[in-house]
């Protein structure tokens, strides 16, 4: 596994350029600075974000589906400070956040192909087991399934943007490749901390498909695979099959699906996204991420 790791790092092209004109400095300085930059911005995307929704409440006076989708497209923000940060702070080039020109519509076709296979997977187990259940479906949804997948795209890549593109190459900076994975694992873990229904396994979940998106950035050198990937998880599992997206409800949906009960095999409040079904699913993509060839 650590000589695969190995290989995509020596070439990928966006870790090479991360380690650039890097300046030594402590490792408590180092831990200030980082710390600094996540809370600005986290903390400026998520006050914009929260800026916008009180105007469209004020304005429409109601909470609806055009407002679900202005919080999807809010995470637009994300990439925009971090572009802010990586150029004029750090001094690092874009590319080193994984922002490749080249084969970004193949890197997102896969992605989305991955990320599909892979909640379509947790869906059939499911229904395998008599976990999960159909009740029937809404084709007054078909004319949101765009709309909605551009927000998802752009809302997935805004945190691959924060947890991959930049937490994970700030620290390969100046440690090792599996110190930049564990770390934005646990940060891609704490981002959802406050989410409805999170729970242990949530936790584990999302902490383990952290390491899998890392390793498709690697792997492929460009953010574009791991933000589409995360895209057609969050899409399938919504708007597709009608499923709690990480806590989150209430969202149209084309299938109407539902857990038969809220259990450690089918998951709780969170959505499958907190079932040992997800879990094994995220460790077989791991395994195939890590061992397919290119």
């Amino acid at each position: 596994m650590l000589n695969n790791i190995k290989k995509y790092v020596d070439a990928s092209q966006t870790l090479k350029e991360a380690r650039e004109n890097v300046k030594e400095i402590s490792i408590i300085k180092e831990i200030v600075i980082f710390i600094g930059l996540f809370l600005l911005l986290f903390i400026g995307t998520m006050g914009i974000n929260f800026i916008l929704e009180i105007v469209y409440v004020t304005l429409v006076k109601r909470i609806d589906v055009c407002f679900e989708l202005l919080e999807l497209f809010g995470f637009i923000f994300f990439p925009i400070f971090i572009y802010i940060i990586v150029k004029k702070i750090e001094k690092r080039s874009f590319r080193s956040v994984g922002v490749s020109k080249d084969n970004v519509l193949p890197s997102v076709l896969r992605g989305a192909g991955i990320g599909f296979i892979m909640f379509l997977a947790v869906v059939i187990i499911g229904f395998l087991l008599g976990q999960y259940k159909y009740n029937g479906f809404d084709l007054s949804s078909l004319m949101l399934l765009i709309p909605f997948l551009l927000g998802y795209f752009v809302q997935s890549c805004g945190e691959e943007f924060q947890i991959h593109g930049w937490v994970m190459t700030y620290i390969y900076k100046r440690h090792s490749i599996i110190a930049a994975i564990i770390v934005s694992s646990l940060a891609f873990s704490m981002a959802h901390l406050f989410n409805a229904g999170i729970d242990i396994l949530s936790l584990i979940n999302i902490f383990l498909i952290g390491i899998l998106f890392a390793i498709l950035f690697i792997k492929y050198d460009n953010i574009w695979i791991c933000g589409s990937a995360h895209a057609a998880w969050n899409f399938s599992q919504g708007i597709l099959f009608g499923f709690a997206v990480s806590g989150q409800t209430g969202t149209p949906s084309l299938l109407k699906c539902s857990q038969v009960g809220q259990n450690i095999i089918s998951g709780g409040q969170f959505g499958p996204e907190s079932s040992l079904i997800a879990t094994f699913v995220i460790i077989i993509g791991l395994i195939l991420a890590l061992y397919i060839k290119r």
